[in-house]
């Protein structure tokens, strides 16, 4: 029996078989140019509600403000199994070390 755990044994731990590929986006469902959502301040958006297991493996946010620490403003939430208080709460700039 082989025990050694090369690169290869390490390497398929975190992949997923048997699985569906979800995306979810802002993208504009008339066709047209306008794949964002505007979020004014005091407001929050629920993004995505995705039920069962999963990963997200991309986040692409774009925008942005000329407000000086803009990053700092903007607030992050990810809850996870129908939890009321977020496992991630944390300011965009933070989360994305800029």
């Amino acid at each position: 029996m082989d025990l050694s755990f090369g690169y290869g044994a390490l390497g398929s731990l975190p992949k997923i078989r048997n699985c569906r590929v979800r995306r979810v986006s802002s993208y504009d469902r008339t066709g047209g140019n306008r794949d964002f959502v505007v979020v004014e301040p005091g407001e929050a958006l629920c993004f995505a509600e995705i039920p069962g297991a999963g990963f997200i493996r991309h986040i692409w946010l774009g925008g942005g403000s000329d407000e000086p620490y803009y990053h700092r403003k903007v607030l992050l939430r990810f809850f996870w199994d129908g939890e009321e208080e977020p496992s991630v709460e944390v300011p965009l700039g933070d989360f994305f070390g800029v």
